[in-house]
């Protein structure tokens, strides 16, 4: 299978940058998978799982969302966050996911249930990311 580049920045700095054989991205219309020779694309990423395969090796991201252009060879990602499962802390994110459920019975203003909305949907996407890479260790 053809490799193709990948470049994945956060705020935080660089992610990964280097060849892989395949990408797998959560997009609002679910989760699509970037090959070599993709055609141009620009999509938004949604909170979830992103999957990298290099050299026969699979990798898995939890990310909050971001942005995925492919063109010329090279699917570059900007994401909010790419924490692999063992950087993710349980306790704090059920504690994150429990804080905006207790916001979202509260609040009346279109704009901050939109803003609390999403982060809970962030807290549910680390925890479904962390329940399947806990069934697979």
């Amino acid at each position: 299978m053809s490799n193709f580049n990948l470049k994945l920045i956060t705020p935080e700095g660089e992610g990964y940058e280097g060849e892989v054989s395949e990408a797998s991205i959560p997009t609002p219309d679910g989760q699509i998978s970037i090959l070599a020779n993709h055609m141009p694309l620009i999509t938004l990423v949604s909170p979830g799982e992103i999957k990298l395969k290099t050299s026969g090796k699979e990798h898995y991201l939890a990310t909050e969302g971001g942005v995925a252009y492919v063109a010329n060879g090279l699917l570059k990602i900007l994401a909010d966050t790419a924490e692999s499962a063992d950087s993710l802390d349980e306790v704090k994110i059920m504690e994150a996911k429990a804080n905006a459920e207790k916001l979202l019975a509260n609040i009346t203003d279109e704009q901050e249930f939109a803003t609390v909305q999403a982060t809970l949907e962030k807290q549910l996407a680390k925890l479904s990311f962390l329940k399947r890479r806990k069934r697979k260790l």
